[in-house]
């Protein structure tokens, strides 16, 4: 057996560690079929996303929390093998006279091995056939297998082998270098007594086990793509009805109510009367929800009916915030043309290329904060000044008066009055499309919906090369949408509108909406396609009576849909 260097550590992780391993039958449960079309958070983004997929989630503060403890696992269990060579074939041999009471020793040792056999023989079998079902449990007899490693005739490498033979018959090829890999490891580890490298192949093996769940999970989600698609006004109205009426909800109605009362009375004046009453409460409605985008206001928030699109919202917040900063500094940018002594405006190209090279300042992402741009104000101000002399057909001269000068014009520039004011001039236009975009949607399916207003995920566009020199000015004014492509502001609105369209079919006749005439709770709800939203909202008429969900039914399901485009 190799001598470990790090024993005090692997001491305590047999000691303090997690009893099973990370990736187990029930943390990849909710990848069944059945978890699947009843998770009300996954069958809402699935409308929302065409990359829409599963994955390992080693993201933020509980992505490092969870690596942590997966560690911590694999070290308690190189230290629980380590305590097997000394329990079974160690000198001296706890088997000797002086330990009274081998057989409680042997279990207190046996705390994560005979555990790890039976999370392999669960998992395999939720994997593979039937048929294959018997071939798992021979080959993975937990308390034979035991009872090989306490006699030392386990013969881990041919147990390897059985299991490669098995997964590449039910696993898809791009997953075979895998497998070798997992055999080759537990082959070494054994031939070298190295207990270290045994985990790491049965580290592997766990890593195909839930790479194969997810394979399996994320074709389903392909398949079965548009048929949730379509069916997601009517899932989610049931799902949020009978949560309401059995008092688990996870909205306050009398909020949204009250919030949508107050937009009303808001935007009553904006909304002209239109033939059908519900066009105008849309419109109240959209408008309600693109205004919060351009609020600076922390009162000014969505309502918890919104709870499953928290964080698209929070993006596109971010993204609109963002925008609003960029702007401001088009304006500084515009301003420095006349210190260079040039009177007209930039060109979209040079400006594109700006923004370019500000997004490449700041960093990726979006929602960089007010504080990020304060913070970044000299380098953005330097970056100003460069492009200008550029697009001037100048060399860049960055004399530290001039950058001092731009920066304390950004400073002054990024307060909260004008940024507000910044933004309000933007909404206008942002605002207009998203009306635009709902009033021209306000009948299509939500795979209409899907098809339309989704766009797959991709790098974007590369910046276009600024114009010449005497070509890069233009007399007339810049519009609202000057400093990108309006194809990302097309995108802003669809996203805005998509989300809109999605909240008001499922909520309105819910929260929003109210007749004169009340309809009961237990009467018809309106189809999904349709576009009148006239029932009663829930809160007025809630009474205990029988509501159940309509999930999908898995065994209805066919084997094979068509994929959405």
């Amino acid at each position: 057996m190799t001598a470990s260097p790090r024993g005090d550590e692997l001491a305590e992780a047999f000691l303090y560690a997690q009893p099973w391993p990370q990736i187990t039958k029930s943390s990849l449960s909710e990848l069944d079929i059945q978890n699947i079309i009843t998770n009300i958070k996954l069958r809402h983004d699935v409308s929302f996303d065409k990359d829409l997929s599963f994955r390992p989630n080693h993201d933020g503060v509980r992505g490092k929390e969870k690596r942590k403890a997966g560690e911590l696992y694999w070290d308690a269990l190189i230290a629980e093998m380590m305590l097997y060579e000394q329990l079974f074939k160690g000198t001296p041999s706890p088997l000797s006279s002086e330990y009274s009471d081998m057989t409680e020793l042997v279990r207190q040792s046996q705390k994560r091995i005979p555990r790890m056999f039976q999370t392999l023989q669960e998992v395999l079998k939720s994997l593979v056939p039937d048929r294959d079902h018997c071939r798992v449990d021979e080959h993975l007899d937990v308390p034979m297998l035991m009872q090989q490693i306490q006699r030392n005739v386990c013969d881990l490498p041919k147990l390897a082998e059985w299991l490669a033979q098995l997964l590449t018959e039910h696993c898809a090829p791009m997953r075979d270098n895998m497998v070798e890999e997992m055999v080759g490891s537990i082959r070494l580890g054994v031939f070298k007594n190295d207990p270290h490298q045994i985990v790491r192949g049965l580290r592997k093996l766990l890593g195909i086990l839930e790479a194969m769940k997810l394979d399996v999970a994320n074709h389903q989600i392909r398949n079965l793509k548009t048929l949730l698609v379509e069916d997601t006004i009517n899932f989610e109205r049931h799902y949020h009805l009978e949560r309401l009426v059995n008092g688990r909800a996870r909205v306050n109605i009398e909020n949204a109510q009250r919030w949508y009362a107050a937009s009303t009375e808001k935007f009553r004046q904006s909304c002209p009367p239109k033939r059908h009453s519900h066009g105008s409460q849309l419109e109240v409605f959209a408008r309600a929800v693109t205004t919060i985008f351009f609020s600076n206001d922390p009162r000014c928030e969505f309502p918890d009916t919104f709870y499953l699109d928290y964080e698209r919202l929070r993006q596109l917040k971010s993204e609109v915030d963002d925008l609003v900063y960029f702007e401001i500094c088009f304006d500084t940018y515009e301003d420095l043309f006349g210190a260079l002594g040039y009177g007209r405006l930039a060109s979209q190209a040079t400006k594109h290329l700006l923004h370019g090279a500000l997004s490449a300042v700041l960093g990726e992402g979006a929602g960089h904060g007010t504080s990020h741009w304060m913070n970044n104000c000299e380098n953005i101000a330097a970056e100003l000044i460069r492009q200008a002399f550029l697009a001037t057909g100048r060399p860049p001269f960055l004399s530290a008066d001039l950058i001092q000068q731009t920066t304390r014009k950004l400073r002054n520039t990024l307060i909260p009055s004008i940024i507000q004011r910044k933004a309000q001039a933007l909404e206008f236009g942002v605002q207009s499309q998203v009306l635009s975009t709902v009033n021209r949607h306000i009948r299509s399916s939500p795979m209409e919906l899907f098809n339309t207003l989704v766009v797959l995920p991709g790098p974007p566009p590369p910046p276009q090369a600024p114009s010449q020199p005497l070509a890069s000015f233009q007399h007339s004014p810049s519009n609202t949408f000057s400093s990108q492509n309006i194809e990302q502001y097309n995108d802003l609105s669809n996203r805005i509108a998509h989300i809109i369209l999605i909240h008001w079919r499922t909520w309105g006749p819910i929260a929003y909406v109210q007749e004169e005439a009340p309809v009961p709770l237990g009467s018809t709800v309106p189809q999904p396609q349709q576009s009148t939203l006239t029932s009663a909202p829930v809160a007025a008429t809630l009474a205990p009576v029988g509501l159940s969900v309509e999930p999908l039914d898995p065994n209805k399901i066919p084997a094979q849909q068509t994929q959405s485009p």
